[in-house]
């Protein structure tokens, strides 16, 4: 398939799709959405081939595209909230890199969970960080949906929605940190806060708690709590 093929194929499948969403939102139906999900969700899967160098540029067509998307066809978006999740834990994990010192066997066990356009040991940076963190901004930035039949569209954002399904892409991020055959650089983790900061404000309280309970480990709740201190110290900055 073309999301394997070369990298100058799959770059051209990429500009026609973002071109589509930016240029043509109008055109687009629920069919065609679900079809984006799967196939860039196919470009965030790993790989156990890499290109020679890792194509950042491709990582910023896949987060153009979904913030059109979100800013353009919120209607269909909000269909497909777990499909949207999904790539966004995708997109996080793409920012993580192989921690020095690895044995061979261990290298090729962290190589194989990146995309076939990222050479792991080139990984994405801190411009890809700050593209995702607008990114997760966008979904709770209030747009009109562009349609036919605009008029019936109300100006809102997806944050109400969204907030059910948001406890996964947290989530993604905190195994990303605590992964021990990864990390994720202080510069990139910065970057991303603001992002995070919103989902963060989407999550309710039973929410957080449950993941704290259920689904994260010992590492997991201590980088969850340090993530909530940040989030809820932002949060009061300038309030008495």
């Amino acid at each position: 398939m073309f999301y394997a093929g070369s990298p100058s194929l799959r770059q051209q499948v990429l500009d026609f799709i973002r071109q589509q969403c930016t240029d043509h939102p109008t055109s687009l139906r629920p069919v065609n959405l679900t079809n984006i999900w799967s196939l860039l969700s196919k470009y965030l899967s790993g790989s156990d081939s890499h290109d020679a160098e890792t194509h950042s540029n491709m990582f910023h067509d896949i987060t153009a595209i979904i913030g059109a998307l979100v800013r353009l066809r919120r209607d269909l978006v909000s269909i497909t909230l777990p499909h949207l999740c999904i790539v966004l834990s995708q997109l996080i994990r793409t920012l993580r890199s192989p921690r020095p010192h690895l044995g061979m066997k261990q290298h090729k066990l962290v190589a194989d969970t990146f995309p076939k356009w990222i050479d792991p040991s080139r990984p994405l940076g801190v411009d890809e960080s700050k593209a995702l963190a607008r990114l997760l901004s966008t979904l709770a930035t209030k747009s009109i949906v562009r349609t036919h039949m605009q008029d019936t569209h109300k100006h809102e954002s997806l944050s109400r929605p969204l907030a059910k399904h948001v406890t996964y892409v947290i989530e993604a991020y905190v195994d990303a940190l605590n992964d021990p055959l990864c990390g994720m650089s202080t510069e990139v983790r910065r970057e991303l806060q603001p992002g995070l900061f919103i989902l963060c404000g989407m999550l309710s309280e039973h929410a957080r708690d449950a993941l704290m309970i259920s689904a994260l480990d010992a590492g997991g709740k201590t980088a969850m709590k340090q993530l909530w201190r940040e989030y809820e110290k932002q949060k009061y900055v300038g309030k008495g």
